[in-house]
């Protein structure tokens, strides 16, 4: 039975690295970064080396001026969706910026890539968005580009069923509740709605947990923390992000469950009133299609800040050598106070190799504090590593 367990755990590693190393996974960043900013205190002699993502972070870091920011990742869609948002800057117009990831929608994308976009990206871009441009155009089907990639199609999953239910009104008015109790209420009638067994049995499969970007360790964290294992894990966080917190500012729910921002709740990227000064800062960005390790034995230098995610958790206890390897090469390429944020799955650094205690100080209390407020609600933990 062993065995078998170790053929079943090594074909499912090898579905989640063939799904995150091609397909576009994150249409949108899931950490926030009123929590980074406030943790990493950028400033315009900041050298920072972050994971891509969404680039939504990345370009949320520019409005503290950082000198500069190298957006790494091993997947080649997360690097050209950041140099399509740049794009949208360097075109100079907002409204295009807000129609493509704002509305998450625009009639005519294609005609707007093929005019004004596609010279503006790198190659490596051109030939992923030539492929995919119509993420963007609307259909009845597929209303928004919020519901495309491997984590939007689970996204668009939950907004149908939402819809079959007869649930959306209830759900918007939980968005739009002026008063936490207000909201808690509609929460509280939409979620017995939610979980039937096929919702239940969904969330339970490694293919559901993949195409949202959550690998076997990570999981494995989870299941050892709760004893109904994921379920239980993502019914506590929504009722903690649902009842805890007020909702009027999450453009993280906001646009999973409707599919699109609005004016008033969106990223900070998004924001007319930052347009004109994200547009000067978007050259500050460079994106590299690497590992972090590879991406740091061939650009040595003293880097200020790292913010790595929940990268942590997907080396964990399946790549002892490569998380040991990594954070060799982020202190080897560190400054004395460099600052190093990332989130986890777990709720102890107990997976982290004992010689990084030696060379990095991570003040819990500070984090423990600001975890609270974090509108996502789905990690248990935020680190902050200072370098000695």
């Amino acid at each position: 039975m062993k065995s078998l367990s170790n053929i079943v755990s090594k074909l499912q590693d090898q579905l989640f690295n063939s799904v995150v190393s091609s397909n576009l996974i994150y249409n949108t960043c899931w950490e926030d970064p009123r929590i980074d900013r406030s943790l990493l205190q950028l400033d315009n002699d900041s050298q920072v080396v972050m994971l891509t993502s969404a680039g939504c972070n990345a370009l949320d870091y520019l409005l503290d001026n950082p000198h500069k920011v190298h957006c790494v990742d091993i997947n080649p869609a997360q690097n050209a969706l950041l140099e399509l948002k740049k794009a949208l800057f360097e075109a100079g117009k907002h409204h295009l910026l807000w129609d493509f990831f704002g509305k998450g929608a625009k009639k005519g994308a294609k005609m707007v890539y093929r005019q004004k976009l596609r010279s503006l990206l790198p190659s490596f871009a051109q030939t992923y968005w030539d492929g995919h441009i119509d993420y963007f155009e609307p259909t009845s089907v597929l209303p928004s580009f919020y519901f495309r990639g491997t984590s939007g199609n689970v996204a668009r999953l939950i907004h149908n069923r939402i819809q079959r239910k007869g649930l959306y009104p209830q759900v918007l008015n939980m968005l739009d509740a002026e008063k936490l109790s207000e909201q808690a209420y509609y929460f509280q009638e939409i979620e017995p709605q939610i979980w039937n067994t096929f919702s239940k049995w969904l969330v339970r499969q490694p293919a559901t947990m993949t195409m949202i970007g959550v690998p076997a360790t990570q999981r494995k964290m989870i299941e050892k923390r709760y004893t109904g294992g994921i379920l239980d894990f993502i019914r506590e966080s929504l009722n903690r992000v649902f009842t805890k917190q007020t909702l009027q500012d999450n453009y993280f729910w906001r646009v999973y469950l409707t599919g699109s921002y609005r004016s008033n709740c969106c990223p900070n990227y998004l924001l007319e009133e930052n347009f004109e000064t994200l547009k000067k800062r978007t050259d500050n960005i460079n994106t590299h299609t690497s590992t972090l390790s590879n991406f740091l034995e061939q650009n040595p230098d003293n880097y200020s800040h790292f913010v790595l995610l929940d990268h942590q958790d997907w080396m964990a206890d399946a790549q002892p050598d490569a998380l040991a390897k990594e954070w060799q090469l982020i202190l080897s390429n560190a400054q004395q106070g460099a600052k190093i944020l990332f989130r986890s799955a777990g709720s102890t650094l107990s997976f982290l190799p004992e010689f990084v205690f030696d060379y990095v100080d991570f003040n819990s209390g500070r984090t423990d504090e600001i975890h609270q407020q974090d509108r996502v609600g789905t990690y248990e933990s935020t680190h902050l590593g200072i370098v000695q």
